[in-house]
Formats: structure tokens, sequence, C-alpha cells
């Protein structure tokens, strides 16, 4: 029974030590054995309600023999010196075997996001960069 004098923490405490009791003295009882355990059921994940948030990457189980040409526009410029051409082009074949044949591994843009500041019509604030003075910068390498 409850008493009007009773907080609502007492009442909780008493009727847990009472149910915990029932439930240990009636342990060997058939009933209790179908709650001495309980079984969570996975839920049911559809990829197509996700699929606009998942990055997909290129399959790389199959080996495509990828053909880097290193005489395109991106490889050559112009300015270069042979030498330096040279040089490029050597770092470029080192690394040939981390190259990725098409597209990128990048994500795709976020859905439904805004990347963009609202300043309402105002223009940009035009100011230079500022060096920070000696005196301030010790305060910085501090924290």
């Amino acid at each position: 029974m409850c008493t009007p004098d009773e907080s609502s923490i007492e009442i909780l405490e008493r009727l847990y030590v009472s149910v915990a009791t029932v439930l240990s003295a009636d342990a060997d009882n058939d009933l209790t054995e179908e709650y001495s355990t309980a079984e969570h059921t996975a839920n049911t994940i559809n990829f197509e309600d996700y699929a606009h948030e998942l990055a997909f990457l290129p399959d790389l189980t199959e080996a495509l023999a990828t053909e880097l040409d290193y005489s395109a526009t991106n490889v050559r410029h112009p300015e270069l010196s042979l030498d330096l051409h040279e040089k490029v082009v050597r770092v470029l074949k080192q690394h040939e075997k981390i190259m990725i044949s098409s597209g990128n591994a990048l994500p795709p843009p976020a859905y439904g996001v805004v990347c963009d500041i609202d300043v309402q019509g105002h223009p940009p604030i035009k100011q230079k960069a500022r060096r920070v003075p000696l005196h301030h910068s010790r305060n910085f390498t501090s924290c």
C-alpha cells in the first residue's frame, strides 16, 4: 500500500524489491524460463533509403590495367624544362601503383545541406591579412 507521505522514488524502489523477490522465489517455475533471456531482433535497414548519404568507392577487387599517358597536357607544361619534365614523369611512375583508374574516392556532396553562410545581401568585408605581433604569438603556442 502507498502512503501519502511516500515519495515516488520510495514507491518505485519498494515495487522493484517485491517484483525481484517474486521472480527469484519462482525461479523453479517453468513460466520464469521464458523471462530469463531477452532476444533483440535486428532492425531492417533498406539501403535505398540511405543511398544519397553513402559514399561509393570504386571496385578495386578486379585488377584493371590503368594506362597512364605521361605525354598528356596535364603532365607536360610548356614552361617546364626537359629535365623537370623527366623528374615529374619519374615521380609519377614511382607512385603509379596507388593511382585510381577513373573517378575519385571522395564522397558525394552532402544531401540537403546548404554549405554557404547567409549574409543577407551584405558585401564581404575586405581586409588584408595581418601578421600577429610576437608578444601575442607566445600565447597561441602555449595552448
